[in-house]
């Protein structure tokens, strides 16, 4: 009877560290060396592991199981049969600031090949070296009411602004500075982006009805420009873009009159 009880306690142990681990997992956003990424939120599971296409699929943690299932119909039964492919990834390794997984179905493998895939916590994605001196960024219109902008900011948080479309009420040249709050914001996202990775990247995806993101920055003691160009930013400058369009509602703007000078 003591030994039944032993092993009772023994199986509620790990059964309790196995669903702790998962709950870390899925707390978590994850990347690759290669920029590839996963993570959980509402019941779904967001990744990219091929460098290419973006997916959003439901999935189900059990034991050292990944499973990504994909519910959809097709036109050759007139879109009146729901048909399931489930994708399974053996967990390989997992510590908290690392994840392993490895495709062990066919259906796993068209998605990831072969090798595993090493993620790091993105959490980790930080690097105290970047320092910018200035910062251009250009958002273009789409076929909703995204707003065309042009933004110039200095490493002191000096400011400028030129709206455009659907910029209301914020059309023409305008002059601000960041708070010091909204300049540690900025840098932060700068930090977090993994910008050194960006030199020779490229979009791989085509996305439509998206607007057009243009970045240009001037870093500090370092001669070479990044410059970048794409309408589906990649899953490591999405917060740093979305910091950048919607800036302009959130610094204290004045408006700089035809030929006037604005004052620093």
């Amino acid at each position: 009877m003591k030994s039944i009880s032993l092993l009772i306690l023994l199986l509620t142990i790990l059964c309790g560290t196995v669903s702790g681990q998962h709950a870390t997992v899925e707390s978590e956003e994850w990347i690759t060396e290669d920029l590839g990424y996963l993570y959980f939120n509402s019941g779904k599971v967001y990744f990219n592991l091929d460098g290419y296409k973006k997916h959003e699929n439901k999935y189900k943690i059990e034991h050292d199981t990944l499973k990504i299932i994909d519910t959809y119909t097709t036109s050759a039964d007139n879109f009146k049969q729901q048909h399931i492919d489930v994708s399974k990834f053996i967990i390989n390794y997992f510590d908290g600031k690392k994840l392993t997984i490895k495709a062990v179905n066919d259906n796993a493998i068209k998605l990831a090949g072969r090798p595993p895939l090493q993620f790091k916590n993105y959490k980790s994605s930080f690097d105290n070296g970047i320092k910018f001196l200035k910062l251009r960024f250009l958002s273009s219109t789409c076929y909703g009411n995204c707003p065309q902008l042009l933004i110039n900011i200095w490493a002191d948080g000096t400011y400028r602004l030129k709206g455009g479309e659907f910029a209301d009420p914020y059309k023409g040249d305008y002059a601000g500075k960041l708070t010091n709050q909204q300049l540690d914001s900025l840098n932060y996202w700068l930090k977090r982006s993994e910008l050194k990775k960006m030199y020779d990247w490229k979009q791989g995806s085509q996305v439509t009805d998206a607007p057009n993101y243009y970045l240009d920055i001037d870093f500090e003691n370092n001669k070479d420009k990044l410059t970048l160009t794409t309408n589906d930013p990649p899953f490591n400058l999405t917060g740093l873009v979305t910091f950048l369009v919607e800036s302009f509602k959130k610094v204290n703007l004045t408006k700089i009159k035809e030929g006037e000078k604005p004052a620093n």
